[in-house]
């Protein structure tokens, strides 16, 4: 269950299908071709709000969630050592929060107090800022409470083989990251918890990276994006051009590692408007191998979130401009590129962190932005809370509905099957009677 739990997160993570996760789309690290309705913002369509809460949630036992709370529920009938077990407990825990922050922060309001308990078959939604303080509370208890000293879940755990001292460096990463979402509305709060995951020790190079390994055979173990781009032999997504000219402008030695060049240079397709499959670049061969790994949480992220986490006047150590520079030597490294690679592109005026154009928000965010190209979930995530690249402003869809998603509405089968709690959080999350992507969750108010 543990096993099928994590390797399911990454999954969701990596997901191209745009009826689950169609959030590169909307991040614009690619573009798609000749079905253009996520790009369009149309959510109807393929229905990805009811797709991706299926993956995370509610989906049965091939759910994120429900293997990862029935694990939990379990490990004692196998588990006899007490600090193997509080260890296994932790560890499931704090993927569990990970799973949790997902659905919080895409649709606000959710069932979880009442949540997966059988004698409540229709359980009712809890606030979403309510969720989010118990989520950082429960990952800074789990994270705390692992003993390095103890066993732990061994090759059941495909990312740390049930490492207790790499999972508490994950954990206090992930808090770190959760803590600095509220920020704009709590900064003492967010500044409480930078602190602890600070002190408990958060990633320090890519070695700490995690990362799932994903097989060839069977295809069912391989990379998400070979599954839908190679195996399926459908060409539907070519990178968005607004990356693509960003890395352009900016020589980013990343260009070469994310797509292939396009008669002699590299071109973008225009996001909404439908685009021809061979007049634009495509995706790297190592992006496109099947054992290339998963990844949901990276020492990159770590690091411009220490950026962000000392510009707001937090007591971390180190400035601003060198944990960016850190964050990006990172990603390109974990790319396949040199620090020599690195440091050329930093001196850069346009890159380095005192000379590039903007406040500390649009810096760190376009860097993010560009980090983040195999993560559109985060990517999506941090355009909303950073407010960069604006794209509605800088590049907005080809005929789109509106402006970019701020969240996804609610799935249909809530409507239908539990009706007056999801009349409710409707309510309470969009203050009125309608389900609304443009309505800001309650951090980005």
């Amino acid at each position: 269950m543990f096993h099928n739990g994590e390797k399911n997160l990454f999954d969701a993570i990596g997901s191209t299908d745009v009826t689950v996760a169609p959030f590169r789309v909307f991040a614009q690290s690619w573009t798609e071709n000749t079905y253009v309705s996520e790009a369009r913002y149309d959510l109807a369509t393929n229905n990805s709000p009811q797709g991706w809460w299926n993956q995370l949630y509610a989906n049965g036992t091939t759910s994120v969630l429900n293997n990862l709370v029935n694990a939990k529920r379990n490990f004692s009938l196998d588990v006899t050592d007490p600090g193997t077990l509080r260890n296994d407990q932790d560890i499931d825990d704090i993927l569990q929060v990970y799973a949790y922050s997902l659905l919080v922060n895409t649709y606000g309001d959710m069932p979880y107090s009442r949540a997966f308990t059988d004698s409540i078959p229709f359980p009712a939604y809890d606030d979403a800022k309510t969720v989010y303080y118990d989520l950082l509370n429960r990952l800074d208890t789990a994270t705390g409470a692992l003993n390095p000293s103890a066993g732990s879940l061994s090759a059941a755990d495909a990312v740390y083989q049930g490492d207790p001292a790499s999972w508490k460096k994950f954990g206090a990463t992930l808090e770190l990251k959760l803590a600095l979402v509220i920020a704009d509305v709590d900064l003492p709060t967010a500044e409480k918890y930078v602190q602890k995951a600070v002190a408990a020790g958060v990633f320090q190079s890519n070695q700490d990276n995690a990362v799932i390994p994903y097989g060839a055979s069977p295809t069912t173990n391989a990379n998400p994006v070979y599954q839908a781009l190679v195996i399926s032999g459908r060409h539907d997504f070519c990178p968005g051009n607004l990356i693509v000219n960003t890395l352009l402008s900016w020589s980013d030695p990343r260009l070469p590692l994310y797509y292939t060049s396009f008669n002699g240079s590299y071109a973008g397709g225009i996001p909404g408007a439908g685009n021809s499959y061979v007049n634009f670049s495509q995706f790297s061969s190592q992006w496109l191998s099947p054992t290339f790994p998963g990844e949901i949480l990276d020492y990159a992220e770590s690091e411009f979130l220490l950026a962000e986490a000392a510009e707001r006047g937090m007591a971390v150590s180190g400035s601003a401009a060198d944990h960016y520079a850190n964050a990006i030597t990172a990603s390109i490294t974990y790319w396949g590129g040199s620090t020599a690679d690195a440091a050329t592109y930093l001196a850069q005026p346009a890159v380095a962190y005192p000379t590039a154009t903007g406040s500390w928000r649009q810096k760190i965010g376009y860097q993010k932005w560009i980090a983040y190209a195999n993560r559109g979930w985060d990517a999506w995530t941090e355009i909303r809370r950073l407010g960069y690249p604006n794209i509605d402003v800088v590049n907005p869809p080809v005929s789109s509905k509106g402006e970019l998603p701020r969240r996804f509405t609610y799935p249909g089968n809530e409507e239908t099957s539990n009706s007056a709690h999801w009349a409710a959080a409707v309510q309470n999350v969009n203050g009125g009677a309608a389900d609304l992507v443009t309505t800001n969750l309650w951090w980005n108010k």
